[in-house]
């Protein structure tokens, strides 16, 4: 393999298998099949776990490994983005930050806002329920001190707006913290949903963005700080 996967290597190495595949009959064969560098018969292994919603952090480590060696630049990075999700191991964030920078790419930031982002999504229906959860909270209290002390709610109200003030940014932001990435080596960023729209820029893969919203089969994201299309079936969503 090329010098540029021996960061990838070097995490496989020191990663320890844990998670929701771990003991999967086809994670075995995958891992077997890796260490004797047959990498095209582990990727179908490790994809087939992927499609049935299993995995291990190793596991997505592995197939960016793969995917670099192959040099499909953009599904080697979007494995590594799962890894990551995964693990919470900064040092793929690094890996990503190098090669992008390197490839001149577009969207990654190795700072504490992805983490931050990626963080909220992973959890995001949790968070949404404890906000909730303390939003209840302090209508019960408001009816408590209106029915039973015959009070004013004044302290228990402005709690009330603040918790539904962040339930309502946490909905939105997390949200829309969701990236995709280009996966394509010729992809058309479009001014509107549609392929009659003007051509905004025409990408290679790698690239990442940040996505606002979907309408029909096309994504709207952030592409240099401006609003642009793109259709789905050119990107990867990161997601585990």
């Amino acid at each position: 393999m090329q010098k540029r996967v021996c960061k990838i290597v070097l995490l496989i190495m020191c990663v320890t298998v844990y998670a929701h595949a771990q003991t999967s009959p086809l994670l075995v064969k995958g891992d077997s099949l890796f260490a004797a560098k047959q990498y095209t018969q582990a990727f179908e292994h490790y994809q087939t776990l992927h499609d049935g919603g299993r995995y291990s952090p190793t596991m997505f480590l592995k197939m960016a490994y793969i995917q670099e060696g192959l040099g499909r630049l953009g599904e080697s990075l979007y494995y590594l983005n799962l890894y990551f999700l995964a693990s919470d191991d900064t040092q793929a964030l690094q890996k990503m930050e190098e090669l992008a920078e390197k490839n001149q790419l577009e969207g990654y930031q190795a700072n504490e806002s992805v983490k931050i982002r990626a963080w909220l999504l992973e959890h995001f229906n949790q968070i949404a329920w404890a906000i909730t959860s303390v939003a209840i909270l302090f209508v019960a209290v408001m009816v408590y001190q209106r029915t039973r002390l015959q009070m004013k709610p004044s302290l228990a109200g402005v709690g009330l707006v603040i918790t539904l003030g962040v339930l309502f940014l946490h909905i939105n932001y997390s949200a829309h913290s969701r990236r995709a990435i280009v996966f394509e080596p010729q992809t058309y960023l479009m001014s509107g949903p549609s392929s009659a729209s003007s051509v905004v820029a025409i990408i290679g893969e790698g690239h990442q963005f940040r996505v606002q919203g979907k309408k029909d089969v096309w994504l709207k994201v952030v592409w240099k700080e401006k609003e642009v299309y793109v259709k789905e079936n050119l990107v990867r969503t990161v997601k585990l």
